[in-house]
């Protein structure tokens, strides 16, 4: 039985108004499920018999019934170009729904500007877990009025946010058993390496290096460390360790397919404008491929028994895991409430906010704690930067906790657990 995702809403939408729209993420995230809900027709590109039958007789689009879905484009790029020609010559809307996970390097194919857009789709938010019965909606904080309170319970502790990180946001994998689970997930990363690399025209010589580097990056998850101290950190653990040059390659190839994100540093306010930290903040798709990649179980973290070079480049794994998992949630609520998403910090590292949602002049400041309570030291930043800003945007301050209970503080921070903050 097909599990709604969130954007389904605005993918129906658009798709009433356009011809062509692109689902695009990493694998296994679910974009032929999602997109099959729509299609009348699908055509599988990665059968050989169909691709061959549709690059041979493109026109076969046209004659099937719409609207129609092409799983797996990339492997028949031609077809991209095929429909947006169809949509030059005007294309009826909700006929053509494309999905892919990347697009082979220096592929001379047209980006379909102006003609396709594209979606991306992620693994599981919070609410897509369905953590909860009830949800306070990034929609409803972006619409909140000043003075007005929170309120609601949740029954969930750090235990139960750990089991969720474990468990992924892939949909086809969470609900296995803990054994099965982790051989889906190390053969997800084993993947990356020893196929997607090569499949999307990048060229791995050392994938030994490619490891490495992944390592370090996946330590690196929830900081803004800069680039050459990853590098360093994979030359410490790894004497085949990449250069520069070569780490970059991994870190554009990794972004194209989708493993790693970079949240950007926030820069749009006068008077903190000359002050700013311009690092971005590194993520991976989903904190249990980090896991994955580090071999850190489930007994590891909570017993802190952690091996000693994650330990010293990260004393807090359990804090930036669950800020890996709010992240995960807040790009997909990010992108259904057309907000964007930044974090904050200043030059010195003095003052820091995990994450900011931007919506026009509305702003939603978020701080991220593995602690169930709400103590003043936490939202010391939020109060900060609302006496900075204040008098320019309008700002909502939200605490992320995994206590139980959903409450204003009187200093106008409101305290969510994590499992309850939805759409």
């Amino acid at each position: 039985m097909y599990e709604k995702r969130i954007i389904d809403k605005t993918l129906k939408e658009y798709f009433q108004e356009l011809p062509v729209i692109l689902v695009e993420g990493a694998k296994a995230v679910g974009k032929t499920e999602t997109c099959s809900q729509l299609a009348k027709t699908i055509f599988t590109l990665d059968n050989e018999a169909t691709r061959q039958l549709l690059v041979a007789d493109p026109e076969q689009i046209l004659r099937s019934e719409k609207p129609l879905l092409l799983d797996e484009w990339h492997l028949a790029p031609e077809l991209w170009s095929f429909a947006r020609h169809l949509v030059d010559k005007g294309l009826d809307p909700e006929s053509i729904l494309f999905t892919g996970s990347s697009i082979k390097v220096n592929s001379r194919i047209h980006s379909g500007a102006g003609r396709i857009i594209r979606m991306t789709l992620r693994p599981y938010s919070i609410e897509e877990r369905r953590i909860s019965d009830k949800y306070i909606g990034v929609s409803d904080l972006f619409q909140l009025n000043r003075g007005e309170n929170v309120s609601g319970t949740i029954e969930k502790s750090l235990a139960d946010y750990l089991d969720e990180i474990f468990k992924s946001g892939f949909p086809g994998i969470r609900n296995k058993k803990g054994k099965i689970r982790r051989l889906f997930l190390d053969s997800y990363v084993n993947n990356i390496i020893e196929h997607e690399f090569s499949e999307n025209g990048f060229i791995i010589k050392q994938p030994e290096k490619l490891l490495a580097w992944m390592k370090a990056y996946a330590v690196s998850i929830g900081t803004t460390t800069n680039f050459q101290t990853i590098i360093d950190v994979a030359m410490a653990n790894n004497s085949q360790a990449p250069s520069r040059p070569t780490a970059n390659n991994y870190r554009e190839a990794l972004s194209v397919l989708y493993i790693i994100d970079e949240v950007p540093p926030f820069l749009a306010i006068g008077k903190l404008y000359p002050n700013l930290a311009k690092s971005p903040k590194h993520f991976m798709l989903d904190p249990a491929i980090a896991l994955s990649l580090l071999k850190v179980s489930r007994e590891q973290i909570e017993n802190y028994k952690v091996p000693k070079h994650i330990g010293k480049f990260n004393q807090t794994l359990i804090g930036l895991l669950l800020e890996s998992l709010v992240y995960q949630s807040l790009i997909v609520y990010a992108d259904a409430n057309e907000a964007d998403l930044y974090h904050f910090r200043n030059s010195r590292g003095t003052r820091e906010i995990d994450f900011i949602l931007q919506k026009n002049s509305n702003w939603i400041l978020f701080e991220v704690k593995a602690a169930p309570d709400a103590k003043d030291s936490y939202v010391e930043h939020l109060n900060w930067f609302e006496d900075i800003a204040k008098n320019e945007v309008d700002i909502v301050k939200v605490l992320l906790n995994t206590g139980n209970f959903v409450y204003t503080r009187k200093d106008r921070v409101h305290v969510i657990p994590v499992g309850i903050l939805g759409v």
